[in-house]
């Protein structure tokens, strides 16, 4: 990884303490525990630094200001070079890049090979800053492996191979980072029913990595965990995440009960996900604070948010946002959604076959219901109108293909009508309109 650099020895020990911010004294440290760099001396005793060893202290204090001790430094650093220590010379290697690294890493995720795939992210690191590994990397890597799984291209095995491995790492770095040096306490959490936590986990290494406090409690928080940490922790911020329609309802319900506490304490709730970042209506109906479509943005954000107190103070005008608990039918709605989903399933009974169970498209007729619920507490119908939006995890391979989704919708639509009251169903049909539109018009994905 550092062939191309010359091994000519040519720079004295002041010489490169002035060019790296390396002092001396721990450049000799550095030889005499862990044997890198190993100089050689002139006659005269005197150590002589090449352009190869000027670039392995820079890396190596790279690593120690992104959170890592010297000792796990020199470590990575002797492993990495091992990789390549017995290879016979060849044509030089292409430089590395990201393209190169995800479609090596992809590779390796499907074959499950954990080593190479540790391999791929050991030179992403040695490279590049843990930020543009995130973001350039990581982040693009799981929204591939999500399209090939839903192109029928890999199984689910491999996603979650995938992101166990790079959750493993992540979480490393997280807990290699110095202690908080700044003011600001955060709590950050996935809605309740997401488990899509990846994203979330980058935004909160990035803010520890900008000195701040973070408690991170990962997927799937309930309201009565977070109202705890709330108490117990008192955070001048709590982020919130979440990727599918269903969980953004959680997500809503969840910031609208926490609301007495916040305005109490003076905390402010940010949020963020994808599928706030395709549905921007959304954002509109949620009294917090979104924080941007990337983790770079967000952690900008939220620091932006934490460095001015002015702007930290709750926003009155962000607790006024409507919310679909303005129509007086919808818990009445959501009581007689079984006996809809009941009829549903009665009709569908005629359309299952040997390939596809009945209780599968029941299943699938509850989950597309609790979709419908989803749009109705945003009181969007076009939170439907794409796939991509709410059926991500209904699709094949794990899931239904397009064709019986759409007898699912139909088969909801006609137990809607002859079981709902009519000015109940009159509401629906947004909805239940948005649903077929998705489904005669998947996406690509």
């Amino acid at each position: 990884m550092f062939d191309h650099y010359s091994d000519e020895p040519v720079y004295n020990v002041k010489a490169v303490a002035r060019q790296t911010g390396v002092s001396a004294d721990a450049l000799r440290a550095w030889e005499r525990r862990y044997g890198v760099p190993s100089p050689p001396r002139t006659e005269s005793g005197y150590r002589l630094y090449s352009e190869r060893d000027v670039a392995i202290i820079r890396w190596l204090k790279a690593k120690i200001e992104a959170g890592m001790s010297i000792g796990q430094a020199a470590r990575l650093l002797h492993s990495l070079l091992s990789q390549t220590a017995d290879k016979p010379p060849a044509e030089p290697p292409a430089p590395a890049s990201y393209d190169r690294l995800r479609e090596d890493f992809i590779a390796a995720a499907v074959e499950f090979d954990e080593a190479r795939a540790d391999r791929v992210l050991n030179e992403a690191f040695a490279l590049f800053s843990i930020e543009d590994v995130c973001l350039n990397l990581i982040q693009p890597v799981m929204v591939a492996l999500g399209e090939r799984w839903h192109m029928g291209e890999i199984t689910i095995s491999v996603e979650h191979f995938a992101t166990s491995l790079l959750r493993r790492r992540l979480s490393t770095l997280m807990t290699v980072v110095p202690p908080a040096s700044r003011a600001g306490r955060i709590v950050s959490a996935c809605a309740p029913g997401e488990y899509h936590e990846l994203g979330l986990l980058i935004v909160s290494l990035f803010l520890r990595r900008r000195g701040y406090e973070v408690i991170y409690l990962g997927q799937n928080i309930g309201l009565a965990r977070l109202r705890e940490m709330l108490e117990k922790a008192h955070p001048d911020l709590v982020l919130l995440s979440a990727s599918q329609l269903i969980a953004a309802a959680n997500l809503l319900d969840l910031v609208e009960s926490i609301q007495p506490y916040v305005a109490q304490h003076g905390v402010r709730v940010v949020f963020g996900g994808r599928v706030f970042n395709r549905l921007p209506a959304l954002r509109q109906r949620v009294p917090a604070t979104y924080v941007g479509e990337d983790a770079q943005s967000a952690a900008e954000q939220i620091a932006r948010l934490l460095a001015e107190p002015r702007l930290l103070a709750p926003d009155e005008a962000l607790q006024a946002a409507p919310t679909a608990n303005g129509h007086a039918w919808l818990a009445d709605l959501r009581s007689q959604m079984p006996q809809v989903i009941a009829g549903a399933a009665r009709l569908l009974q005629d359309y299952a076959d040997r390939s596809l169970t009945h209780a599968r498209l029941v299943e699938a007729c509850e989950y597309v219901s609790r979709c419908v619920e989803a749009a109705l507490r945003f009181d969007l119908p076009d939170a439907l109108a794409e796939l991509d939006n709410w059926a991500w995890d209904a699709l094949p391979p794990d899931g239904i293909a397009v064709a019986e989704l759409e007898q699912v919708v139909a088969a909801l639509d006609q137990a809607a009508e002859v079981g709902l009251p009519l000015v109940q169903y009159a509401a629906l049909v947004p909805y239940l309109r948005a649903l077929r539109r998705a489904c005669s018009a998947p996406t690509e994905s």
